[in-house]
Parts: C-alpha cells; sequence; structure tokens
C-alpha cells in the first residue's frame, strides 16, 4: 500500500514534476536556432538516410521500410531514453531527497514525462508521413489500438525506470551496463529490420518483450490487425515491472537518501 501511496502522492505534485521535466528539456537545447525541434529534425534524418540504405540491402520497397523504421524507431526512442536515463533518476534529484521527504515517485514522472514529449514531437514527423505516402484512406479505425499500445509502453516504462532507478543507485556499475545493454537489445529486435515471414512465430521473436511492445504500434498502423498475443505478452510485462516495484520498495524507501 505505501507503494501505491507513494505513486498517488507523485501524482498530486504533477505541476512540480513537469515543471522540472520542461526546464531540462529548454536546457538540453538551450542556445539552439531551433530549440526542441531538434528532436524531430533528427528523427527525419535517421529515418531518411537508413531507409535509403536498408531498402536496398533488404530489398525492400522505400515506401513500405520508411514506414516500417519511421514507426519503430520512434517508439524505441522512447523506451531506450527511458531505460537509459533511469541510471540517473535519483542520482540528479540528491539534492531534493537529501532535503526533504518527497515521494520517490516525483521524479519517475519527471523522466517519463520528458520522454513522452519527445514522443509526441514525434509524431509531428510521422503522422504526416504515413497520410503522405499511404494517402487518408489509409487511415483507420484499428490505428487506435496503436494509441492503446503507447498507453501500455508508457505504464511500463514508469515502472520500469522505478526499479532501475533504486538498482542503479545501490550498485553503481548498473548505470554504466544500461546503455551497453540498450545497444545490444536494439541490434537483435526488429527495429532497422523485419522479421523474416517463416520466423516471425519463432521462439526467438516471441520470447523477446521489445519485439512486443513494438508490434503494438506497428500491426495496428502497418497491417491494420491487432496483435493479440504481444497485448497479453505487454500485460504480462507490466504486471512483473509492479510487482518488481512494490517488492523492492520497502527495502528501498528509508535506504535511498544513504546510497545517494
Amino acid at each position: 500500500m505505501d507503494f501505491f501511496k507513494d505513486i498517488y502522492q507523485g501524482f498530486q505534485r504533477k505541476r512540480l514534476w513537469k515543471k522540472l521535466a520542461v526546464l531540462e528539456l529548454k536546457s538540453r537545447f538551450q542556445g539552439a536556432f531551433i530549440g526542441a525541434f531538434w528532436i524531430v529534425l533528427a528523427l527525419m534524418i535517421k529515418v531518411g538516410m537508413l531507409s535509403l540504405i536498408y531498402s536496398m540491402v533488404l530489398e525492400k520497397d522505400i515506401k513500405d521500410y520508411v514506414l516500417f523504421l519511421a514507426l519503430g524507431l520512434l517508439t524505441w526512442n522512447f523506451i531506450s531514453a527511458v531505460i537509459v536515463t533511469s541510471g540517473t533518476i535519483f542520482r540528479k534529484a540528491a539534492n531534493f531527497l537529501q532535503q526533504m521527504d518527497l515521494p520517490h515517485s516525483i521524479f519517475v514522472y519527471q523522466n517519463v514525462y520528458r520522454e513522452i514529449v519527445s514522443l509526441l514531437m514525434y509524431q509531428l514527423f510521422v503522422l504526416p508521413l504515413l497520410v503522405i505516402i499511404k494517402g487518408w484512406d489509409f487511415v483507420s479505425w484499428v490505428w487506435l489500438w496503436s494509441f492503446l499500445g503507447y498507453l501500455m509502453i508508457i505504464a511500463n516504462a514508469f515502472f520500469v525506470s522505478m526499479w532501475l532507478g533504486w538498482l542503479s543507485v545501490r550498485f553503481r556499475d548498473i548505470q554504466s551496463l544500461l546503455a551497453s545493454v540498450v545497444m545490444i537489445i536494439f541490434l537483435v529486435t526488429p527495429i532497422l529490420w523485419p522479421p523474416p515471414e517463416q520466423f516471425a512465430g519463432s521462439l526467438y521473436f516471441q520470447l523477446n518483450p521489445f519485439y512486443h511492445l513494438l508490434e503494438l504500434i506497428r500491426s495496428p498502423i502497418l497491417q491494420g490487425v491487432v496483435p493479440v498475443v504481444s497485448w497479453y505478452v505487454s500485460m504480462g510485462l507490466l504486471v512483473f515491472n509492479v510487482l518488481t516495484c512494490g517488492l523492492f520498495y520497502r527495502r528501498v524507501k528509508h535506504r535511498l537518501v544513504l546510497w545517494l
């Protein structure tokens, strides 16, 4: 119960964590001519260059491949950013936590909210791209499942950020390890390359939770179907992350300040 109380109390202070997240984004792009729109521009350049190369290497139609890549990259950028920055959540908040008795979730909300803002900005590029390439007839009500998919990914990101943040404070090596692990996951997950049709149902993909998180977004938009298996896996992943946070919370609650 204390854990869910922390989450509720943290949410109640939304003015604080929203302000902290926005200030962090502003400081990141301070002095830049186009400001935070570098987020969108960086995605456009990455998608454009990778599409030209990988569509030839994989012998895919560039129009279909650019949509596959754009949806995969914008989703992966959010997931990877949340995971990598989880290692610094509580260290950056050390001054707050050492001087005030604040809910831990405030700084998790800050971390996730900052990346949600970036995710929304990515849509300024991807949604028009979908309409330009496929036309308005391509738009379907099934796309609403992708919106629900984003909510599922955000929920998982919140709880993963929390327990990874705790671990990174207690075990300092975790933070250095996160970037390497994320890069390995990026290479073995179908983000740049679509899974071969004959192996799409193999255990290699079915046991990869990141594949299922990507399918929550890609399948409704690109294939017009609801990925039922991916939803089951994602919900199971959410239960796991919530239980992990709940089990850790009592041990961490009064010790976190001592570890910082």
